[in-house]
C-alpha cells in the first residue's frame, strides 16, 4: 500500500510539473535565472549593486555599505534562492532612466556657453590679510604731498638721489591697496584656465628699497600663483651703502619670497644687457619685463597671457597708469584712447588713436595696435623673442631701447598691442638721476643714431636733419645687425609707415623752417641750456649739438626736442623753454622778413645787450635779424 501511494504521488507530481501553465511560470521566475555581470546605479550617492557572473553572488562597488551588513552576509550561497521582486523593479527602473539620460546627452548640442563654463574663469582677485591697515598713508592710491618741516632736508636729498619722492615712498606700506583702474566691462571678462605661465624679469640700479619691494609685493599679491613661474630680480651692480644696510635688508627679505630669484651683476651692464641676462635665466614659455618702480593692478596678467596664447607673434603691453613722482599718488584715466608713437628725433611720445584704427576695433576693450611701446613693460612669447634676435645688446640707454625693440617687432613679423584690460602704474622720474659715461647729449645721440642706421632706411635723413652733428660721428659696426635683418627677411621702413604708423607727420607736413637760428650780426646762434624751464642763450655757431636745432612749425611754434619757446608779453622779457600746450597764446610766433615776431605781445626777438635774447619793439636793426639753416616750400599741413 505504501509503495502504491508513493507511486501515485510521484505520478501526480510529474503531471503537475509538466502542465503548460507551470512551464510559463518557470520561464518567468527569477529564482532559477543566472545573474548576469552588469552594473546599475542605485541611490543619489552613486553607489551600484553588481550582479556578478558567479551564480548567487551579489556585491557592492561602493566601500561605504549603507545596508549595515558585512560583505560575507551579502553572499548568497544558494544559486536557486529567489531575488526580491522590489529590488528587481528598482534596478530596472534605474536602468531605464540611465539609458534615457545617455541618449539625451548624446543628442544634446554642446553650446559655446557650456564650453566656456568648463574652460574659462575670471581674473585672479587677491585676498589680502586682515592685518593690513587701510588707514595708513598712501592706501587706496592716495599720496603724500605735505612734508613735515623736520623732514624737508631728508626729502630734498632723497629726491635729488632717486629722481622721485623717496621720502613719501618710505612712509607708504609696501603692500598698499590701489584702486581698480580697469574699465568696468573688463571685470566680467573670463580667461582660459590653461594659460601659459610667465617669468617676470625686473632689472634695477640703485633703486629705493621701499619702491622696489612695493613692485615685488604688487606682483605677488595680484598675480595668480598658477601663472607666476618666477620673478627674476637683477641688481645691475648698484653701489653698496654700508651705512643703511639696504643690501643686507633686501637679501634677507627676499629669502622669504620663494618665487623670487635674485642675481647681482659683477659689473655694470646696463638695462638691455641685464635684461638679456635675465632672459637667459627664465624658464617659462612667456617672458614679462617690468620696471623696478611700478605697481601692477588687479587682473593685470591674464589679459596679456591670453593674447600671447592666442597669437605668439603679438607683443602686448598694459595700459600705463601714472604714479606721481612727487607724492606717489596713483592716477589713471579712460582706457583705449592713446597709443605709442615717435617723432623724427627718435623720441617716444603718446598720441591719440587715429580714426581708422578705432574703426578696426569691435569693442572698447579690444587690443590697440601701437607703432611703438611706451615704458619698459611688456609680455612676449619666449620662442618668438628668440626668433627675432631679442634686443640689440649695443643699445645702452633706457630712453631709446623701446623704439629699437618696437621697430624690430613690427618689421620682423610681429605686432605690438596695448591691452585695455591690463593696467600697471609706473613712477615717471622727474629727471634722470644717473649720469652716463659721457655727455648725455652724445650718449643719447649715439644710441638713436644706431637705431636710425639699422631700421629707418632712407627715412634716416629726417633724423639727421635734426641732428646734423651726428652725420660724421658714426663709428659703431652694424654689419652683424644688418645681416640679421636680411636673414630674418624683415620688411622695409616704408611698409611700416604705410601699414602701421599711418598718421605719421613728415617734416614737409609740419615744419616750415629748421636748423640753427643764426644772428648774422654776431655770428651767434640760439641754444637751450636745459630740457625745460630754462632761458635760451647765445653761443657761437661753431658748436654742433642737438640743443641748437630748432623748428618753426605749421602751428606757428618754435620747437626743440618736443618743447616750445614761450615768453611773457612784456618788453624786455626773456625767452623761456617750456612744454608745448598747443593753445597758441604766448607760444605763437611769426617768421617774416627774417624777423621773429611774438604774436601775443607784438614784440620781436632781439639779440639784446648780453648773451640772453629778449623781446623788444620791432625794428629792422641787424640785432633783430634771424635766419634758419633750412626752409621748406609748399608745406602741406596735416593739422586742422
Amino acid at each position: 500500500k505504501c509503495r502504491q501511494l508513493l507511486i501515485l504521488l510521484l505520478i501526480a507530481a510529474l503531471l503537475w510539473y509538466f502542465t503548460p501553465s507551470r512551464r510559463h511560470q518557470v520561464k518567468q521566475s527569477p529564482s532559477t535565472a543566472t545573474l548576469q555581470p552588469v552594473s546599475y546605479p542605485i541611490g543619489k550617492n552613486g553607489s551600484s549593486w553588481k550582479l556578478s557572473g558567479t551564480p548567487g553572488r551579489i556585491s557592492n562597488n561602493n566601500n561605504n555599505n549603507q545596508s549595515g551588513h558585512s560583505k560575507q552576509q551579502l553572499i548568497i550561497t544558494n544559486a536557486t534562492m529567489a531575488v526580491d521582486h522590489n529590488i528587481k523593479n528598482v534596478i530596472q527602473d534605474k536602468k531605464k532612466r540611465f539609458q534615457a539620460l545617455i541618449r539625451n546627452m548624446q543628442q544634446s548640442v554642446v553650446t559655446k556657453k557650456k564650453i566656456q563654463k568648463l574652460t574659462k574663469q575670471f581674473a585672479f582677485r587677491p585676498v589680502f590679510p586682515k592685518i593690513i591697515n587701510v588707514n595708513a598713508a598712501g592706501q587706496n592710491g592716495t599720496g603724500i604731498s605735505i612734508i613735515p618741516p623736520g623732514y624737508k632736508k631728508m626729502h630734498n636729498e632723497l629726491y635729488r638721489h632717486y629722481g622721485f619722492n623717496a621720502w613719501a615712498s618710505r612712509q607708504i606700506p609696501v603692500n598698499r591697496l590701489i584702486p581698480d583702474s580697469r574699465p568696468k566691462s573688463c571685470r566680467d571678462e573670463m580667461y582660459l584656465v590653461n594659460l601659459p605661465s610667465t617669468s617676470i624679469i625686473i632689472v634695477y640700479y640703485d633703486e629705493d628699497l621701499t619702491t622696489l619691494l612695493r613692485t615685488l609685493h604688487s606682483v605677488m599679491d595680484r598675480t595668480s600663483p598658477s601663472l607666476l613661474r618666477e620673478i627674476i630680480l637683477i641688481d645691475d651692480y648698484s653701489p653698496i651703502n654700508e651705512k643703511d644696510g639696504s643690501k643686507l635688508q633686501l637679501e634677507h627679505y627676499l629669502s622669504w619670497l620663494h618665487k623670487v630669484r635674485f642675481f647681482r651683476n659683477k659689473q655694470r651692464l646696463g638695462l638691455i644687457r641685464s635684461r638679456l641676462l635675465g632672459f637667459s635665466y627664465a624658464r617659462a614659455p612667456v617672458v614679462t619685463f617690468l620696471d623696478s618702480h611700478c605697481e601692477v593692478n588687479i587682473g593685470w596678467l591674464e589679459p596679456l597671457l591670453q593674447r600671447v596664447h592666442q597669437d605668439p607673434t603679438a607683443v602686448v603691453a598694459p595700459e600705463i597708469d601714472l604714479i606721481d613722482a612727487t607724492s606717489f599718488r596713483y592716477l589713471y584715466g579712460p582706457s583705449g584712447l592713446i597709443r605709442g608713437v615717435f617723432d623724427w628725433n627718435l623720441k617716444f611720445k603718446w598720441k591719440v588713436v587715429p580714426r581708422n584704427e578705432r574703426l578696426l576695433r569691435k569693442s572698447a576693450i579690444d587690443p590697440i595696435r601701437s607703432p611703438a611701446m611706451g615704458g619698459d613693460i611688456f609680455a612676449i612669447d619666449r620662442k618668438f623673442f628668440q626668433s627675432i634676435g631679442k634686443y640689440d645688446s649695443k643699445v645702452e640707454t633706457w630712453e631709446v631701447e623701446h623704439l629699437e625693440i618696437s621697430f624690430r617687432i613690427w618689421l620682423c613679423g610681429g605686432k605690438i598691442e596695448i591691452i585695455p584690460c591690463s593696467h600697471v602704474g609706473q613712477v615717471l622720474r622727474s629727471f634722470q638721476p644717473y649720469q652716463p659715461p659721457q655727455s648725455y647729449d652724445d650718449y643719447l645721440g649715439k644710441n638713436s643714431q644706431r637705431i636710425a642706421e639699422i631700421w629707418l632706411d632712407e627715412y634716416k635723413e629726417f633724423f639727421y636733419q635734426r641732428h646734423p652733428h651726428l652725420r660724421q660721428k658714426f663709428v659703431d659696426d652694424i654689419s652683424s645687425e644688418m645681416q640679421q635683418r636680411q636673414k630674418l627677411r624683415c620688411k622695409n621702413f616704408k611698409w611700416y609707415l604705410n601699414n602701421v604708423f599711418t598718421d605719421v607727420v613728415f617734416p614737409n607736413e609740419s615744419v616750415m623752417a629748421e636748423g640753427k637760428i643764426r644772428s648774422p650780426a654776431s655770428a651767434s646762434c640760439l641754444i637751450v641750456a636745459g630740457k625745460t624751464n630754462t632761458y635760451i642763450r647765445l653761443i657761437t655757431c661753431e658748436h654742433d649739438v642737438s640743443s641748437m636745432i630748432f623748428r618753426f612749425t605749421v602751428r606757428q611754434e618754435i620747437e626743440i626736442n618736443g618743447k616750445c619757446l614761450d615768453a611773457n608779453p612784456k618788453k624786455g622779457s626773456n625767452i623761456l623753454l617750456t612744454d608745448c600746450h598747443r593753445m597758441r597764446d604766448s607760444q605763437e610766433w611769426q617768421h617774416k622778413k627774417h624777423q621773429i615776431l611774438h604774436v601775443k605781445s607784438g614784440l620781436c626777438l632781439d639779440r639784446g645787450s648780453s648773451l640772453t635774447p629778449v623781446l623788444m619793439p620791432c625794428s629792422f636793426k641787424r640785432k633783430q635779424i634771424w635766419v634758419f639753416d633750412k626752409y621748406y616750400a609748399d608745406v602741406k599741413s596735416k593739422f586742422t
